[in-house]
């Protein structure tokens, strides 16, 4: 299966997810200060292993649940099994963990270079990107 979701597309959609997570990180930060009685986290391996769960939980349900985080829904593409079903647990993990590497850019180079336009992350994790298109029609 060949993904129709360009790298342009790809890009909008991390970046606007990014920023949700930024948002997260923030907000558990607040919450661990309040919980340290109002002393900044000075151990940042701590906050690492704090937030990671959190972000992983945002991206594995939405994507496994929903199929789209808000940045695919915004792009209006979705993230399938060759079969069109929802990814499992399983290829929500290993997505997210080789993501972390794509986003230094090794992952999205690989992109361009194999036939089904599929970056690293989803080439081993067996999944695909796959634009939806609403129909006027329905109306």
């Amino acid at each position: 299966m060949k993904s129709n979701v360009s790298f342009f597309r790809r890009i909008g959609s991390i970046s606007y997810d990014l920023f949700l997570v930024f948002s997260f990180v923030f907000f558990i930060a607040g919450i661990i200060i309040l919980i340290n009685n109002k002393e900044p986290i000075t151990n940042p391996f701590f906050f690492f292993l704090v937030t990671l769960p959190v972000i992983y939980s945002y991206f594995s349900i939405s994507w496994v649940k929903g199929k789209q985080t808000l940045g695919m829904r915004a792009w209006k593409f979705e993230i399938i099994q060759e079969d069109g079903g929802n990814i499992t647990y399983w290829q929500s993990a290993i997505r997210f963990f080789l993501a972390i590497i794509s986003l230094a850019g090794i992952g999205f180079i690989f992109q361009f270079l194999n036939k089904n336009k599929l970056p690293f992350h989803d080439y081993y994790s067996q999944t695909y990107l796959m634009t939806i298109y609403k129909e006027l029609d329905e109306q």
